[in-house]
């Protein structure tokens, strides 16, 4: 479901292979991707690409999702650490040194587009259309997006996003700032390739220090925005 290449020199792509769900992710699907940042992070790799091909991802999937969560807690596995793969997956609560490009083709919606948002830089094909359809399902986007989209694109853009659950196209979301670059269909992942090779060959200790800093001011208003997050989510889930 996840696989980790080497495409260039000191590049790692990781990319979401299930196009028959259109990139969902179930319970398993959240631990290989978190267990392929930790294999990136151990890499010594200069910068990561994260694709999914035609689609990047449809989110979570709803269909078996719940089930898995639930089976894993009754397994012996507490909550907490189930949701802990979740968030690994989606790098939230997660220190990554690595700069990731996100190529973004097709679909990104609900945890795909949380993924989305936790990349460095986004370059999205012309065809590209983001939602965050929680509320939909009557519960909220917890995988960092309460916390990160309005410092991202800004309060009015994000609630519009997260309370409506549509769907926006590349070129709005990239007017609000939410995506960097937006390519012909087809060229997202040659072009973030190529940004990513050419970060790789930059001095490391400047990239990795760049990306630090800049972490590192925001976290603390981050980290307590994600708990008022995780909160409301569990509040949301227990009706």
């Amino acid at each position: 479901m996840i696989v980790v290449s080497e495409p260039r020199p000191r590049v790692r792509l990781v990319t979401l292979d299930r196009p028959a769900r259109r990139n969902a992710l179930d319970l398993a699907g959240f631990r290989a991707l978190a267990a392929a940042w930790r294999e990136v992070a151990a890499s010594g790799a200069g910068a990561v690409v994260v694709t999914g091909g035609s689609d990047f991802s449809s989110g979570a999937d709803l269909a078996t999702f719940s089930a898995d969560v639930a089976a894993a807690i009754r397994g012996g596995g507490p909550a907490a650490a189930v949701w802990a793969d979740v968030h690994h997956a989606l790098l939230r609560d997660v220190v990554l040194e690595v700069p990731v490009v996100a190529a973004i083709e097709g679909i990104c919606f609900g945890a795909g587009m949380e993924l989305a948002g936790a990349t460095d830089i986004r370059i999205a094909g012309e065809s590209a259309l983001f939602s965050l359809p929680e509320v939909r399902h009557g519960f909220i986007a917890s995988g960092g997006s309460v916390a990160r989209l309005p410092r991202q694109i800004g309060y009015p853009a994000a609630m519009q996003v997260m309370l409506t659950g549509e769907r926006f196209g590349a070129e709005r979301m990239r007017a609000w700032g939410f995506v960097g670059e937006v390519v012909p269909d087809g060229a997202a992942l040659g072009r973030a390739l190529d940004l990513a090779e050419l970060i790789a060959g930059h001095p490391a200790a400047a990239v990795r220090g760049i990306k630090r800093a800049v972490g590192e001011g925001v976290r603390g208003t981050l980290a307590d925005a994600y708990a008022v997050e995780s909160r409301v989510s569990d509040e949301v889930l227990g009706g």
